[in-house]
């Protein structure tokens, strides 16, 4: 796996908000993390659900709904249901003639951003990588901290 491939891959997985409930529409108070994409206001106990438990929900009630269904009918927007995909929260139907492309090497997946093999590849990379950078420690490679022409060495009342 070249380190291009790295870079493309890693710069497509983003940060998403999913529109997570903080306070409570009903009376105001504090939404609390239930689990699952449910979240229940610490005052009057009402539920509310950020795209992930509504997307979560549709499926379950409609088992093989497409992302563009499951948009229209839970206003969750199709972006964030592909990035749901991306992160394996959501998984393609079995019997569903769609698929998503790995992100390296294009073969036909049902969740997640890699097929099988270049998941293997893309961390057996970043181990070898970090083995790498754990050999060298020690040796003046790591970055120094502070001014970057101050001197290496400091008396003892320093420290």
């Amino acid at each position: 796996m070249s380190n291009r491939e790295i870079a493309v891959f890693e710069s497509s997985l983003g940060k998403y908000d999913y529109n997570r409930p903080y306070k409570c529409d009903k009376c105001g108070g504090i939404m609390i993390f239930k689990g699952v994409g449910e979240y229940e206001c610490e005052d009057c106990h009402a539920l509310a659900y950020d795209d992930y438990g509504k997307a979560r929900n549709y499926i379950e009630k409609h088992p093989g709904a497409t992302a563009g269904e499951i948009a229209e009918r839970t206003g969750v927007s199709q972006k964030a249901i592909h990035q749901m995909l991306r992160e394996s929260r959501l998984e393609i139907a079995s019997n569903s003639r769609s698929f998503m492309k790995c992100g390296i090497c294009g073969a036909n997946i049902r969740h997640g951003a890699l097929c099988e093999k270049c998941a293997t590849a893309y961390h057996r990379n970043a181990e070898e990588r970090e083995r790498a950078k754990r050999a060298l420690s020690g040796y003046g490679v790591e970055l120094m901290k502070g001014d970057p022409g101050a001197m290496r060495f400091f008396n003892v009342e320093q420290i």
